[in-house]
This record gives structure tokens, sequence and C-alpha cells, in this order.
């Protein structure tokens, strides 16, 4: 589950909940310590910006939430939204809070964006979405 290449970030985006194979993967994004899922996101998107976008709100108390990615926008299906997950486990902040790399030690991450049934997922990944200011 984790990246060949060392001191990366892989960055992988299920945009069809009802497939298990990823619809994008952004490979060997460069890290540094204490790297964020969003600024890890922003480099994807500046490295790969011809067929990769995704928006940002800041509305939640748990840091900033993806909205929308590639087009796919929260809701856009019923009950569907943009789930972070890093390193196989379903991250309990948003992607501005979530560090990926605490030190300069040689490490990779995995940072995936499920498109997700909110009602199949655990009841912490809605009150990240659902939380505001």
């Amino acid at each position: 589950m984790m990246v060949a290449t060392s001191n990366a970030v892989q960055i992988k985006i299920y945009a069809d909940p009802s497939d298990p194979n990823p619809t994008h993967i952004l490979p060997d994004v460069p890290w540094f310590a204490g790297i964020t899922a969003l600024q890890a996101m922003i480099i994807g998107e500046a490295m790969n910006s011809t067929n990769f976008s995704f928006r940002v709100e800041y509305r939640s108390i748990y840091g900033a939430q993806l909205d929308s990615i590639d087009g796919v926008t929260d809701g856009s299906k019923p009950n569907c939204y943009w789930l972070l997950w890093i390193n196989g486990k379903e991250s309990s902040v948003g992607a501005s809070e979530a560090i990926l790399f605490e030190d300069l030690s040689n490490q990779t991450a995995l940072v995936e964006w499920k498109f997700q049934d909110v009602t199949l997922a655990s009841p912490s990944s809605l009150k990240l979405k659902t939380a505001t200011l």
C-alpha cells in the first residue's frame, strides 16, 4: 500500500464509489518534513496542472476540506462526499491539518481521496464534512 519511491507522496483519487480502482494517480509528489495532505495536493496539482484540479473549502472546524476533485463535487451523487485517507487510515482531521511527515527520516506516504457514500462511512467522516466554524 505504500509508495516504492523514498521521500515521496503518492496521491490516489477514487471518484467512482462503485469502483475499487483509482481513477487518477499522482506518483512521486516531493515531500518535506511537516508536509500536510493539502500541501501535497497543491504540489501534485502544480505538477499535473493540465489533467488534475481540486477545490478546497474552509468551513469546517477540522481544517480545510476538499469539496471537488476533477469536477466531481461533494453531493453530486446522493450522500457522496470526498473523504481523506492517509496510509490506509481514514483521517480524523481536514487536509490542512493532516501532517504526513513529522521529521526528515526516509519516508513515503499514500494519500487517498475517496468519493464515498457517507451513510456507509464512519460517523467521524460525516462530522468532519459538516462541522462548521
